[in-house]
């Protein structure tokens, strides 16, 4: 067992040691009321912790782990994350809700109500639990004003900022935002790269230095209005973002030798939407909601390495149009029906070209455009049978068309049923089972399409027209045990089997052979995931709290390649997080600190070449303090001493069950550290 996986089983076994520990201290009064299946926070149960805005708030909500949107996934059905805002979710996939959250005020909260399933107008989508934020509706307006700068320790540093603003009369809401975010991507870094031979000897030693500089730009805007006996939301965003990678590689003596690799990529974001909600009567609950996406990426890749010069070009467009209907009816107390139809269209246009001295090289995947056109229906039910007792059940059907043109023309029509079935069972006052049941169909990456390169590494990758979504039939088991007023300890165990596993695959063309994303067959997953909320007052850390997060993953699939088991391709078997943070009302101080990517390191195979990565456990320290009754300086230091990260890439002389070992590189750099000081100053609330 590595040192990394012992620390994180050391850390879970000090937090069970903490969760059996009574408190000596007096526990905080509850939320101000429990309603049914809402709990409700109100501002006074963050008094002591004076925070800064809504995620300050929710993320000392014992027990609730938030889950964002997923951005990757087409639609909008299967990716909704679980938190509201104002009891509806967020138009756009594309913001996380830290930054949604960060951008309300905690003077603009009127409560927090945290919603556990079977309540009239709430589709829960799946989830054992919900957030939602409830703004106050009084007449007000905010304004924050935010600046600083970011430093690295190798000597880069850059100004950020933001800006904010919010104003609420008469059943109106008007937000604005622009945001300058600076970062020195932890792609970059310093180190070695080694070449061995089979038997282990050492052929060659090159030094490594590589520097990724990202400029990001962000401006939204949101209006909300009364319409018709219901609330109208509009909702616009621009985002940009570019980034510039420069790579050397020198070889050391006694070989010679140099590489130069430079790229530039440019992505450009714009979407708008329009989400309108009412209520009729006190049980039915109708959404209406639409949103148009589109994205612009030019990459330029060039590489010079002993008089050789490589280059590789993309330029892709895509676009999302979403159309949404839902509704949902509360027949009783005690049962609940929902029903829903989406519609969406989806488009990729991607032109790619690769040369080497100037002569074209031949891609699968190089001239792609591709169209897709989805629905999908969904009717279910949640029904409480007893008291302690929660069914929810539902079937949504998916229906597909996904028609490609360019070097690889085709068209596909795809259809699945997705049933899901849950069942939640209230133990006693302090524990909670769930078992969840469903079938999943994941969604095609039109990138998967697209033919890609990567100068520095000599690694080219084929675009795959044949590619089928993979089918998950999925098991949860939950058990989520409350230790007591503000601790929570949730464990699940998840069994997955899937079919057309998408993985990596040898695709030949009449000019060479490629890797290529693919379908291998079938597979499993199982996965176990540990949170755990506690204060730490206890044992005399007054107003201190740790929250953990594990997870535990382990697959298995049949190697195309050699006919042997193995894991899915690029898939972490340990992930892991811990925060320790500590509030000082007299003081108005806020500390803390993050370690993140514990033990992470994943595995990708390809027909000729077996890639290992892993990297060092990364922290952030961060403390932040209130000054006077506007006024907010907060300082944070990440990884200052840089954190590692090692590459080992076994190459073969073609495909790995008949070709021998040809050698061994093996890659090691260090990233850089961070240290940044912010100035935030608010006016209005």
């Amino acid at each position: 067992m590595s040192i990394a996986s012992r620390a994180s089983w050391l850390v879970l076994a000090t937090i069970a040691e903490l969760s059996i520990t009574p408190r000596t201290a007096q526990a905080q009064q509850p939320p101000a009321a429990r309603g049914g299946d809402v709990s409700l926070y109100l501002p006074a149960d963050f008094a002591d912790n004076a925070p800064a805005n809504a995620w300050d708030m929710l993320s000392r909500l014992p027990g609730f782990v938030t889950v964002d949107a997923d951005e990757d996934v087409r639609g909008y059905a299967g990716a909704r994350g679980n938190v509201l805002i104002d009891g509806a979710r967020p138009t756009s996939k594309h913001e996380d809700a830290k930054t949604l959250l960060k951008r309300i005020p905690a003077s603009a909260v009127a409560r927090i109500e945290l919603i556990r399933g079977g309540v009239p107008g709430i589709d829960m989508s799946g989830y054992a639990l919900l957030a939602n934020v409830v703004r106050r509706h009084d007449a007000t307006s905010q304004s924050a004003i935010e600046a600083g700068m970011v430093a690295a320790t190798d000597g880069w540093m850059a100004p950020k900022g933001q800006w904010e603003y919010g104003r609420r009369w008469d059943g109106h809401t008007l937000d604005l935002a622009l945001k300058l975010d600076p970062e020195l991507d932890d792609d970059s870094g310093r180190g070695h790269i080694d070449t061995f031979s089979p038997d282990g000897t050492r052929q060659q030693r090159e030094r490594l230095d590589t520097r990724t500089i990202k400029n990001k730009a962000e401006a939204s805007a949101n209006w909300r209005q009364p319409l018709a006996g219901g609330q109208l939301t509009l909702t616009g965003a621009a985002r940009g973002e570019r980034a510039r990678t420069d790579t050397r590689i020198d070889a050391l003596a006694p070989a010679e030798g140099s590489e130069r690799v430079h790229e530039n990529e440019d992505t450009n974001e714009a979407e708008a939407g329009a989400r309108y909600v009412r209520q009729f009567g006190e049980r039915t609950r109708l959404e209406l909601m639409a949103t148009r996406h589109q994205a612009w990426l030019d990459d330029r890749e060039r590489s010079h390495e002993d008089g050789d010069d490589e280059t590789f070009d993309e330029n892709t467009r895509t676009a999302e149009s979403i159309g949404r209907i839902n509704l949902t009816h509360a027949w009783s107390d005690a049962l609940t029906f929902n029903g829903s139809f989406e519609g969406a269209r989806n488009t990729l246009r991607s032109t790619t070209h690769l040369q080497q001295d100037g002569v074209d090289v031949a891609l699968p995947g190089s001239d792609v455009h591709i169209e897709e056109r989805r629905s999908e229906a969904a009717a279910g039910a949640t029904w409480k049978p007893a008291p302690g007792w929660m069914l929810d059940a539902d079937l949504r059907l998916e229906q597909s068309t996904i028609a490609q043109t360019g070097d690889s023309p085709r068209q596909r029509h795809f259809s699945y049923p997705k049933p899901r079935l849950s069942v939640q069972w209230d133990v006693d006052p302090n524990d909670q089972l769930r078992l969840a049941l469903s079938r999943e169909v994941g969604q095609l990456d039109f990138e998967d399409f697209v033919a890609s390169a990567s100068l520095e590494t000599g690694r080219v990758s084929a675009g795959n027209a044949e590619l089928k979504p993979d089918q998950t039939l999925r098991s949860v088991l939950t058990w989520e045990h409350q230790l007591w007023h503000d601790a929570a300890f949730t464990a699940s165990w998840t069994h997955e089997r899937i079919s057309d596993v998408v993985d990596r695959v040898l695709v030949i063309t009449d000019d060479d052979i490629f890797d290529a994303p693919g379908n291998i067959g079938d597979g499993r997953r199982d996965t176990l995931a540990l949170d755990v909320s506690l204060p730490l007052d206890g044992i005399g850390f007054h107003g201190g709290g740790l929250t953990s997060s594990m997870q535990w993953r382990r697959s298995r699939v049949t190697d195309p390649t050699t006919g042997l088991g193995r894991s899915i391709s690029e898939e972490k078997p340990v992930e892991g997080s811990i925060e320790l943070t500590q509030d000082l009302p007299t003081s108005r101080t806020h500390w803390g600190i993050q370690i993140e990517h514990i033990a992470e390191r994943k595995t990708e195979y390809r027909y000729d070449e077996i890639k290992r990565e892993s990297e060092g456990m990364g922290w952030t320290l961060f403390v932040e303090q209130e000054v006077g009754a506007h006024w907010r300086v907060r300082a944070e230091a990440t990884d200052l001493f840089g954190r590692g990260f090692d590459e080992t890439r076994e190459k073969y002389d073609g495909p790995r069950s008949t070709e021998p070992l040809e050698e061994i590189e093996r890659r090691r750099r260090r990233s850089p550290g961070f240290v940044s000081l912010t100035f935030r100053r608010s006016v209005g609330g």
